[in-house]
This record gives C-alpha cells, structure tokens and sequence, in this order.
C-alpha cells in the first residue's frame, strides 16, 4: 500500500482528484474552443451487454444508427432499440455532436466497475435506477422509462406444461424461479409476490439453459416483438405464460460516468437529446416497434 502524506498544517485542502481532473477538464476547453469541440466530436467509449451488441449488430445490418427510423424487425429488442436512441438521442440535440463507440461487456458488475473507474463514459442501455443505493461514480439520464410502465412475462420452456397452465398468483408461487439478487427491483418484485422458490443465477446467459435442462420453471423477460412472444435466447426458444403479466415498480435510466472526463457533460447533452426524441413521439415508437409496449398483453392479469 503507498502510504498516505499528512498534509503541512498551513497546508489548505485541495480539490479531490476527480474535481481536479474537471477543473484540468474546463480550463482546458476555456483555453482552447476548438479541443473541447475536438473532443466533443471524438466516439466516447460506450459499454454495452455482449449479447445485446451481437443482436445490435445484426439489427442495423450496416446501417448508421442515426438513420434508423423503424425499430422493429429481425433482432429487434428493448435494449438493441435503446442502444440506438441514446446515439440518436446525442444527435437530436444542438451542438457538436458525440458520438458513441460501443464496446461488449460480459456482467452487469464489470460494465458498472468501468463507469465508476472512469474507463468509459456511459452505459447504452437502462437500467433500474433502484439497483443502485450507492451511485457514487455514476450519474442517471432523465428517466427514459417512467414508472409502472416496464410489463415483464413470465418465460417458460414450450414443453413446460405444468408453468404454462398457470393462471394465477397462486399457481405461479408453486413455481422454481430464476433471477439475479443483484438486480434489485426484479428480485424485490418477486419476493413481493410471494415467490419462496427464488433462486440466484449469476449471468443471464445461464438461465434459458437451467430452464432447458428442467432445473427450473420460469424467468422474467420482457415482451418479444414475435407473432407469438417467443423469446430466443442462446438457441433455447421460451414462451410466456398466456394470460399473465408483472408490471415492475421503479424507473429506468441511462447510466454516466461520473469519473469520466465527458460524463458530466454527456449526461446534460444526452437529457437534452431524449426530451427532443420525446416529443417527437421517437422514444415511445421505438418501444412500441420493438415489441417491448405490446398492445396484444393489454388484457392480461398483471400480479
């Protein structure tokens, strides 16, 4: 360990190194316009879920994310469709523009570790803002998903009779549930309902495979934009049960590093972006293509 130096009494208490990197940061753009519309204009490192950038991927097929205007279609998804707002979003608004280079994360916990270490500026996807009690490093966009507006289903495998008859609370509690404890609002959520057999999986890539070889019953995903709101994951197919819904408590965000030399700044230009896509009815279109604000779930029973 590098030992701590106390300072001189008549010494007086300096910034800390982030404050000190802002100031460095400000005068810097003070000095010298044209660097800060330089830096402004460079691809800021953005993180991204590796199996959501691989579907990102296929989703634009070679195109610019900024031409997108129809986000349905093949490998069309709720985080691939949040993946091109947020790029749409630091276009939408005035000024330079930023533009985003996206680089894969394995977890959740090393995507977060690198925003609050500064090693990249945002996140391209949301999150819950409840997941993070402790958001030191990390700075949250305006809510692009206000609260009570996340409907999640209940996945099963296809050959699942005893999860896909299931037609109430009840029955859903007799049920083996995967989930991740460290994503807060979705565990809470089942806890809420009474689910007993609740059990932590580490990655999600590992779930539609427990589910596959029988080992549990059901997941929580969002609703797919297929004829039959089929989700394929990793070559396993699940299916919802029909009939049944969960509607989650909490908002979602885009996270910044606050650690970031551009984090600050990228988190004010970005609210300013998603408030124009907003109101040009592209954050809601972009939810409603992709599958993930279904009309064909309007009249299930949300638990």
């Amino acid at each position: 360990m590098i030992p701590r130096v106390a300072p001189t009494p008549a010494a007086q208490p300096g910034p800390t190194g982030l404050a000190r990197r802002r100031l460095l940061c400000l005068g810097a753009a003070l000095a010298c316009p044209g660097a800060a519309r330089a830096a402004a204009e460079a691809r800021l490192p953005a993180l991204i879920p590796d199996d959501v950038l691989l579907d990102y991927q296929r989703f634009l097929a070679g195109r610019d994310p900024a031409t997108v205007s129809d986000y349905g279609g093949a490998h069309a998804r709720r985080d691939v469709a949040e993946a091109v707002l947020i790029q749409q979003a630091l276009l939408a608004r005035p000024g330079p523009p930023m533009r985003l280079s996206l680089r894969p994360m394995p977890t959740s916990m090393r995507l977060q570790t690198e925003l609050r270490t500064g090693h990249a500026a945002c996140g391209a996807t949301t999150y819950w803002r409840e997941d993070f009690p402790e958001p030191e490093g990390l700075l949250f966009s305006d809510a692009v998903l206000a609260d009570g507006e996340f409907e999640a289903g209940l996945y099963t495998t296809p050959g699942n009779a005893r999860a896909l008859a299931a037609r109430s609370l009840a029955d859903v509690r007799r049920l083996r549930v995967l989930s991740n404890r460290t994503w807060r609002v979705d565990w809470q959520t089942l806890e809420r309902l009474g689910i007993t057999q609740l059990q932590h999986v580490a990655s999600w890539n590992l779930m539609p495979r427990m589910l596959q070889q029988g080992r549990a019953d059901v997941l929580l995903a969002p609703f797919q934009p297929t004829p039959d709101l089929a989700l394929a994951a990793d070559g396993v197919r699940l299916l919802p049960i029909p009939g049944l819904k969960i509607r989650m408590r909490g908002t979602r965000h885009f996270l910044v590093s606050a650690a970031h030399p551009s984090g600050p700044l990228l988190r004010e230009q970005l609210d300013l972006g998603l408030a124009r896509l907003r109101q040009q009815g592209l954050v809601r279109r972009a939810y409603l293509q992709s599958g993930f604000f279904t009309p064909r779930v309007a009249d299930w029973t949300a638990l």
